[in-house]
């Protein structure tokens, strides 16, 4: 590690509380500032990778999994056996976002002031239990109450990943980090089908096809929730498998993020600014739209592949495919994201449907999605407030999408179909829009340090990997015959600042 001559805030004394992250406690051990060089960051990174990633796939992989049970049970008479009439089936998919939707503030909060291995752990144990308890459900009525509360609990798991990668990784690094656990959608619908296509094939006299597949998946999720409590790390600072002088590398070469690492302090000034800001409603919409076709087609792609006369089975095996091609969609999106440095393109970029299998591209934007609104937000409670109101236009699209495909219109979907096409239009106008608005942040900021007698344009080091940010560091010095204004930045990356207070931080557009 190299050291330069500023130094970090002194660690407080025992007792005090901190207005700022707990990185600067860690960071107080080594005295002074630390460029971590490529070697250095490579070693870390590959711990943290080893050690987060596993998990966050398999939680991934069995939160899309549960949510999918009720897909998978569809072409098992799930619908006949509960004597579900009319449109009961499209609201057991709309009540678990409507649930989620809910429960977002409280999420917001609880990932703020709870250790984040126990309350994942907990959520986790608890959605498993609810999940096997489903199987005892015969009509309308109790899988509505077991669907709603599913809901509630696993509304925590994608605004708790998304805040891991602003905990652990870089910029340049999230999308693909994002990619990863995002894919298990597509890996659900070829593992899940294949599994649901097993399941299936178990014959018993005491239970239906889908309350096995119920009792099956809760049970696992239920062994993985107990697991994450032991083997989730909360933060940089915390990991047990980093050593002192790693956790400073650590959490120093977050620092280029300006987003800072973790704080326990629930601040209300940054949820109000979360409310005002237009970006915040911006995702918002966009999480909206996007969700309207992914909630219709999770609800209810496997009947649109039955209605074209397939059998149980071969609707189950048929589901393959279109998770193979989400999978593509999903990791070369992220390849896009860290090629072009840009993630508004990625959004725009996606077509419009054409057929079922077309509609798998959807997919791409979700992820994208995430690693911008996760790129462009600083202050911890803001990162966490502004991710629940994502979730919450995801939740309502989610409840809106079901809904736009009924039994009656089968085997076509006309307008659900043509609803989606009019919605992916919208979702290209809307990204422009905050594209837009966060281009215009950039040159306020640039004004700002102008103002302060910082250097004006500034090299966002953390969309480089450490190789090329090395470099780019190196010619800075040689050309300016030592140290440059523009070295001279993120005193201030620990101090739970704002993005909008923190004339330093960069927007991604």
């Amino acid at each position: 590690m190299q050291k330069s001559d500023s130094r970090p805030e002194a660690a407080p004394q025992h007792g005090k509380p901190r207005a700022g992250d707990e990185a600067l406690d860690i960071l107080a051990t080594a005295g002074e500032h630390v460029e971590v060089t490529h070697e250095e960051n490579k070693l870390v990174l590959n711990k943290i990778d080893w050690h987060l990633m596993p998990l966050l796939v398999v939680i991934y992989f069995l939160q899309y999994l549960d949510k999918q049970t009720l897909a998978f049970s569809s072409v098992f008479g799930i619908q006949e056996d509960a004597n579900l009439v009319g449109n009961q089936y499209s609201w057991l998919g709309s009540i678990l976002y409507l649930a989620q939707m809910i429960w977002q503030p409280f999420s917001s909060y609880f990932l703020v002031r709870f250790r984040l291995s126990a309350f994942l752990g907990t959520i986790i144990v608890s959605w498993g239990t609810c999940l096997a308890c489903m199987a005892t459900a015969h009509n309308f009525a109790g899988l509505m109450a077991a669907r709603f509360v599913l809901g509630a609990l696993e509304a925590s798991v994608a605004p708790a990943f998304v805040l891991v990668g602003q905990i652990f990784y870089r910029r340049s690094e999230q999308p693909w980090r994002v990619a990863i656990w995002y894919s298990q959608n597509g890996f659900c619908n070829i593992l899940g089908s294949l599994l649901a296509y097993g399941l299936g094939h178990i014959h018993s006299d005491a239970l239906h096809s889908y309350q096995i597949i119920f009792l099956f998946t809760g049970l696992v999720t239920v062994a993985v929730g107990v697991a994450t409590y032991f083997l989730m790390p909360d933060n940089p600072v915390a990991a047990k498998f980093l050593s002192q002088e790693e956790k400073v590398i650590a959490v120093e070469r977050l620092r280029a993020n300006q987003q800072g690492v973790e704080t326990k302090t629930f601040k209300w000034t940054q949820v109000w600014e979360m409310l005002l800001d237009p970006k915040s409603w911006g995702w918002f919409g966009l999480g909206l739209l996007i969700s309207i076709p992914s909630g219709g087609i999770a609800g209810f792609g496997p009947l649109i592949l039955q209605s074209f006369g397939f059998d149980n089975y071969e609707t189950m095996l048929l589901n393959c495919p279109f998770g193979a091609m989400q999978i593509l969609v999903i990791f070369g999106g992220a390849w896009l994201q860290t090629r072009f440095r840009n993630r508004s393109l990625i959004i725009l970029g996606s077509p419009l449907l054409v057929a079922f299998y077309i509609n798998s591209f959807y997919i791409g934007v979700q992820p994208a999605l995430y690693s911008w609104l996760s790129n462009n937000v600083s202050g911890h409670t803001k990162k966490t407030t502004t991710t629940a109101l994502l979730q919450v236009g995801m939740a309502i699209g989610n409840i809106v999408g079901p809904q736009l495909f009924t039994k009656e219109e089968k085997p076509y979907y006309r307008r659900g179909l043509n609803a989606v096409l009019a919605i992916y239009c919208a979702i290209m106008a809307l990204t422009c829009l905050i594209a837009a608005y966060l281009k215009l942040l950039n040159i306020r900021n640039a004004r700002r340090r102008l103002a302060a007698g910082k250097a004006e344009i500034l090299t966002d080091y953390s969309m480089m990997n450490m190789k090329e940010a090395e470099a780019h560091r190196a010619a800075i010095r040689a050309a300016a015959g030592g140290e440059s204004k523009e070295l001279e930045v993120g005193d201030h990356a620990f101090d739970d600042l704002t993005d909008l207070c923190n004339e330093e931080f960069i927007y991604v557009y």
